[in-house]
């Protein structure tokens, strides 16, 4: 299982605070009012936002969102992370890889504002890959198999973690399509079924809040109802 972390784009390289973000388009999200980050200004020639994002590949690590939270156990030393920012149209950049080092297992208490109060996952160094080397023009469904809507992370499975691996290696033909059928074992069984809007906004908070698909979460769900049954 690996984790895909969705971070803003920085053009130093997640090294440092942007230049002049407001004249350049990719940095455009970082005005929206929705977006959790102090500032920036307009007039800023170096960037004055308060973001984790000008230091990702400087100080090696993530903090867990909602505030207040941890990664929990899916999380683990050694976990493969992909890092990918959203394109103005909608469809994602993959630009860096590591790995887990450590994960907080309680937010901290003392800080700045961008750090009391946050869980961090920790990750080995790295850099951005070379700009020719990044895999640009991928949608949701390639990434995590369904439409990414909050939340700043996901899990996916060894499968999809390989093809993320292939695509960075510059193997284009193993592109992950987003019809792609994940063939399940024989003895699998497959239910369709019709869930209420209550239960499934219900299922996209958790979702957001543990960075899980919500299939994974129902199976677990299920899991546990026949085990209380079993006992």
């Amino acid at each position: 299982m690996g984790i895909i972390i969705r971070t803003l784009y920085n053009n130093q390289d997640w090294q440092a605070p942007c230049k002049n973000p407001y004249k350049d388009a990719a940095c455009r999200s970082c005005f929206d009012p929705n977006v959790a980050i102090r500032g920036p200004r307009p007039a800023d020639e170096i960037c004055s936002g308060n973001c984790w994002e000008r230091n990702i590949c400087v100080k090696y690590r993530w903090g867990c969102t909602p505030k207040g939270r941890t990664f929990g156990v899916r999380a683990y030393i050694g976990m493969k992370v992909f890092f990918v920012y959203k394109q103005l149209d909608g469809n994602y950049t993959l630009w860096g890889m590591s790995t887990v080092r450590s994960i907080d297992n309680t937010p901290l208490e003392e800080g700045g504002d961008d750090e009391k109060g946050f869980a961090f996952i920790h990750f080995n160094p790295f850099k951005a890959l070379p700009r020719d080397k990044w895999v640009r023009d991928l949608t949701d469904r390639q990434l995590v198999g369904e439409s990414w809507l909050m939340g700043r992370y996901r899990y996916i499975d060894a499968r999809r973690e390989s093809h993320l691996e292939q695509l960075i290696e510059g193997r284009e033909a193993e592109r992950p399509r987003e019809d792609t059928v994940i063939t399940s074992p024989a003895n699998t069984l497959i239910l369709e079924v019709q869930i209420t809007p209550t239960i499934n906004e219900k299922l996209d908070r958790i979702a957001d809040e543990e960075g899980r698909q919500k299939d994974e979460i129902i199976r677990e769900a299920i899991a546990e109802w026949l085990k209380g049954r079993e006992s």
